[in-house]
This record gives structure tokens, sequence and C-alpha cells, in this order.
């Protein structure tokens, strides 16, 4: 009785072990792979990571970094700038997700030319500085004659122009402002294109060598009048000597307008 029942139960037996063997089988096959792909995940995350914490600050953000410092610095000096950063030449890594910029002022500031920054590297928390060489190019627009001018020739606003021209220092001698000449007199013969210096022109002489002007003499309430002869050519405010017409005596008078002087007594 025992064996038939045996052999009645025994493929039911079979069936359940190889049910629970597969199944067991398979929870070992999740947990495996499970664990094979932790690595990986945790692997991206870190390179993401990586990418969002550094800044790269190129040539070119220092060139237009520095450019906009010496514009500042030299805006009533020159009209133009232009920086090419010749070190370094890789980019710079700073960490950080947003990085600021901006030039070390130096205490000995030099002009155009080769020159060395200090660039201050902000995100923040931290600074970095970072020494940049760079050659720089300032112009100005200067003016000039735009044809021969001869000596105490009055300057008229037909006579000049502007020409933009590089500089090599900021400090520089020219004139860059047209009403500076308009109305002036040439100090010397200019010839055209030459870039005008303050040396070059002056006060227009309102009277010369040889003129006859009309000397004015006052003291109190008293005015004396008479003529006379310029022994030098003067400027409006200016002192020279004229001869009285009348005694032949040399006075020393102040040119107060065209044919004009005036003594004191």
């Amino acid at each position: 009785m025992t064996r038939y029942l045996i052999l009645i139960l025994l493929p039911f037996i079979g069936a359940f072990w190889t049910e629970a063997t597969v199944i067991a089988g398979t929870s070992e096959d999740v947990r495996s792979t499970a664990v094979k792909k932790q690595p990986a995940i945790h692997g991206e995350r870190a390179s993401r990571g990586e990418q969002k914490g550094t800044s790269e600050v190129t040539a070119d953000l220092l060139s237009v970094t520095v450019q906009k410092y010496l514009e500042n610095e030299w805006r009533q000096k020159v009209a133009s700038v232009s920086v090419a950063v010749l070190e370094p030449t890789d980019p710079v890594a700073i960490p950080g997700g947003s990085v600021g910029l901006q030039v070390i002022p130096s205490p000995a500031e030099g002009g155009p030319g080769r020159r060395m920054f200090r660039v201050a590297a902000t995100n923040g928390r931290s600074t970095k500085t970072i020494q940049v060489v760079a050659d720089v190019t300032a112009t100005i627009d200067a003016v000039v004659p735009n044809r021969f001018l001869k000596a105490d020739e009055l300057i008229d606003a037909g006579d000049i122009k502007t020409v933009r021209m590089r500089v090599h220092q900021v400090n520089h001698p020219f004139i860059t402002a047209e009403s500076e000449v308009i109305g002036m007199s040439a100090a010397r013969p200019l010839p055209p294109d030459v870039p005008l210096r303050h040396a070059f022109v002056r006060l227009p002489l309102v009277v010369k060598k040889g003129d006859r002007v009309l000397i004015e003499a006052q003291h109190g309430g008293l005015s004396i009048r008479t003529y006379g002869i310029t022994k030098s050519s003067g400027q409006i405010g200016q002192t020279i000597t004229v001869a009285n017409l009348d005694s032949g005596r040399e006075l020393t008078a102040k040119v107060i307008g065209p044919s004009l002087v005036q003594v004191e007594f």
C-alpha cells in the first residue's frame, strides 16, 4: 500500500523540486546583474560632476578683459586699444562653474607694446592669479594740415583734418582736438599730413614788427594817445617794444588788440 502511494506522489515531488531550483537560480541572476550595473552608474555621475565643477579661461577671454581695462584707463588719451594675448596659449582651468575676471592694477603702469598683466580669476570662493603677456596697440586721431602752412599763417577749419595713427606712448605730444588748432597761427612752416604738436601752433600775432600802432597811456582820469612803430611782433596780452613817432623814445607796451598797445605811467 505504501509503495503504491509513493509511486503516485513521485511525479508531483519531482515537479516541485524543479520549480524551486529555477526560482532560486533566477534570484541569483538578478542579484548578480544589479551589482554589475552599479559601478557604471556611479562613474557617469562622477564625470558629470567634474564637468560642472571646472571652467576654462581662454586667451580670448583674457584679451577682452585686458582690453576693457586699458580702454577705461586710457579713455581720455587714445582713440582705440587692441590686445593680443601671447601667453598663456592654452586655456586655464579654474574650479567652479562661474568665474569672474579682473585685471589687478600695477603701480608701474606702462604704455603700448609688449606688456605683462596679472588677472584675478574668482569663482566666488577662491581667487587664482593668471600671468598674462600681451601685445598692446593704441591709436589716436591726430590733427594734421591738409596743405602747406606758412609761418604765422592763420589756421582755419578748412586747413586741417584728422587721421588715425598708432602711438608708442599714452602721453603722446600730438594734438587730437581740432578746436585747439582752429584760430591759431603756425609757429613755423608746416608741411601737409604732419601730426601737429602744441609747439607747432601759437596764438595769432595781432601786431607785427614794423607795424604802425596807436599807443594809449592812461593814469587815473588822464589819457594820452600817440602813434608809434613796433620793434617786435606780439599776441594779445604780450608785452612788446614800441617807438614813439613824435619823440623817438622806445616804450614797453602791452598788446591790447590789432594796431593797439597800452603803456602804464
